[in-house]
């Protein structure tokens, strides 16, 4: 097994001593993950780095930070893999349109490893630019052919303002996206999607107008998005912006559902979504589904094929930790990921990347044996 290890640092006095708490058990780190708050970041990306100048540092700014000392805001959560890895990491620096400049950083890093087998790549990008699907763009054009498997989540923070930051080896970044390609040595890697939305009605509608840069969709069928959506809800058109949080579209791609966010009602009828969705795409409006039943199979498919994970790696969307948090759910969930998950670290993300799709409200698991 990886030998991992575990921090979190709550002193506010400063950067240092708060980074100090968090890795005062850290020995000599291969890898070094972190999450926190978006106020002291860049200064804890720096301090890390400075400490172990030998490891990768890799992080981002979050909303809820995950883990066995608790689910907690506005504290430093880090972790450590100390053996048993091979880790090799690098920036896309501006993941927008001209993002495959960058590809030779992908090949780079995957030159370097013994072999691909147990191996994948952990992103994390920016928030609110619309650069994750560029960064898969990327990261897919090197790791397809080799069967390296892509998971990650996009920066967030406190939820009242739009900033958020990556981090690589001290150097924080505001465009782009910082990954790394990690080898097991110990055993298998696997990745899981939790989607605890279920389509409201049986309901299907064909995407006839969209434009996926903008991540607009104007037409579904014969008629705007905005009276499908009104229509599936039985609600007047003019309230369907109540509904977006609770109601969002599941976008079907051969057998599996990816939900999609609607953040804004845009002019002549059109949804404003958080993930690009292509003309021809099946639509359905999703609710909330039995979350904690699902939850419940969800840790016992993972547990069936790796019971003793070294390590649980949670992109859990933003989305749906304020749900939990609505609902008075978030202790309950969090218990009993530590009870099944005793070496977990995540974070509370604006966006979800598995594969080569973007999506929101739903939690990922890069579990490693």
């Amino acid at each position: 097994m990886m030998k991992c290890v575990f921090g979190v640092g709550r002193n506010k006095e400063s950067a240092e001593l708060c980074v100090r708490e968090a890795v005062k058990d850290f020995k000599n780190p291969k890898l070094i993950i972190f999450f926190s708050d978006e106020y002291d970041f860049c200064g804890y990306a720096e301090i890390i780095h400075s400490l172990f100048p030998n490891a990768v540092s890799i992080g981002c700014s979050a909303y809820r930070l995950w883990g066995n000392t608790g689910s907690e805001k506005n504290v430093l959560k880090a972790m450590a893999v100390e053996d048993r890895i091979e880790v090799f990491a690098d920036v896309i620096p501006k993941a927008d349109e001209f993002a495959l400049t960058y590809s030779d950083r992908v090949q780079n890093c995957a030159d370097k490893l013994s072999s691909t087998e147990n191996t994948v790549c952990v992103e994390f990008t920016v928030p609110y630019k619309n650069y994750e699907e560029y960064a898969l763009v990327v990261l897919n054009s090197i790791l397809l052919r080799k069967e390296i498997p892509v998971i990650g989540g996009t920066a967030a923070n406190d939820n009242t303002s739009e900033v958020g930051y990556v981090a690589l080896n001290g150097k924080t970044y505001t465009d782009g996206c910082v990954f790394m390609l990690i080898k097991n040595l110990g055993g298998k890697i696997r990745l899981y999607k939790e989607n605890i939305y279920v389509p409201l009605t049986g309901n299907q509608f064909v995407t006839t107008k969209a434009n996926s840069v903008s991540r607009t969709v104007m037409r579904l069928g014969s008629k705007t998005a905005a009276e499908v959506y009104a229509q599936e809800l039985n609600v007047p058109v003019e309230d369907i912006k109540k509904c977006f949080f609770y109601h969002p579209l599941g976008r079907r791609v051969g057998d599996e559902t990816y939900i999609t966010a609607i953040y804004e009602a845009g002019a002549n009828g059109s949804l404003k979504n958080l993930a690009r969705i292509h003309e021809g795409t099946n639509i359905s409006v999703m609710t909330v589904g039995d979350y904690k039943q699902i939850t419940e199979e969800t840790f016992a498919k993972i547990k069936s094929e790796i019971p003793n994970p070294s390590l649980v790696i949670l992109f859990n969307c933003l989305a749906r930790t304020i749900l939990y948090e609505d609902e008075n759910a978030i202790d309950d969930y969090h218990k009993r990921l530590t009870e099944e998950f005793p070496n977990l670290i995540g974070f509370s993300c604006c966006g979800e990347q598995m594969g080569t799709k973007h999506f929101n409200h739903t939690a990922l698991f890069a579990v490693f044996e």
